[in-house]
C-alpha cells in the first residue's frame, strides 16, 4: 500500500523551476495571444476598454503562475538558472510593458492617447499593478481583495490618459 505522503511528492527530478517553465510554456502562448489580439485594436473601441481587457488578462496570467514562479524565487540558484532561461528567449515580464507601450504609442499617434502620456510609463504601472494583485491574490486569498474585473478596470480608470 502507497502511504499519504507517497501519492502527494512530487518526482525528485524535476525542480521548482521545471515545473514552473512547464507551466509557463502551457499558459504563456494563451496570455500572449490574448494580449496581442486586445492591443492590435488600435482605433477600434476605447483606448480604457483595451487596457481593462489587457489588464484582466494580465491579472489572470499572473495568478495561474504566481506561485509556481515564488518557488524558484525563493531558491538563489534556480532564480539564477531561470534568469538564464529567460535572457536567453528575450522573455520576461519587460515583453508585456513594450508591448502596451506600443500599443499606447499608436493610439498616441492616432490620436486616442494625449500627445503629453509616456507610454513606457503608463505600461509599467498597468502591468505592475496586475502582478501587485496577483500577489495579493495569492497572500490573502481571493475574497480579501476586489474581483479581477473590476480591479483591471479601477487600475486603468486611475491612469492619465488626457
Amino acid at each position: 500500500m502507497v502511504s499519504d505522503t507517497t501519492r502527494l511528492q512530487l518526482p525528485t527530478d524535476h525542480s521548482a523551476l521545471d515545473l514552473y517553465l512547464a507551466l509557463l510554456q502551457d499558459r504563456l502562448p494563451v496570455y500572449v495571444g490574448t494580449v496581442s489580439e486586445v492591443l492590435g485594436r488600435v482605433g477600434q473601441g476605447t483606448v480604457r476598454e483595451n487596457l481593462r481587457d489587457a489588464a484582466r488578462a494580465t491579472i489572470d496570467f499572473y495568478c495561474q503562475i504566481l506561485a509556481a514562479k515564488l518557488a524558484v524565487i525563493a531558491d538563489p540558484l534556480q532564480v539564477a538558472r531561470l534568469r538564464q532561461v529567460l535572457l536567453k528567449r528575450g522573455m520576461g515580464q519587460h515583453q508585456a510593458e513594450e508591448n502596451v507601450a506600443r500599443y499606447l504609442r499608436l493610439e498616441r499617434d492616432a490620436g486616442g492617447v494625449g500627445a503629453g502620456v509616456e507610454p513606457g510609463a503608463v505600461a509599467r504601472l498597468l502591468i505592475g499593478a496586475c502582478i501587485n494583485y496577483a500577489f495579493n491574490r495569492l497572500l490573502m486569498g481571493e475574497s480579501e481583495i476586489p474581483e479581477r474585473g473590476e480591479y483591471a478596470a479601477d487600475i486603468v480608470r486611475g491612469i492619465s490618459l488626457g
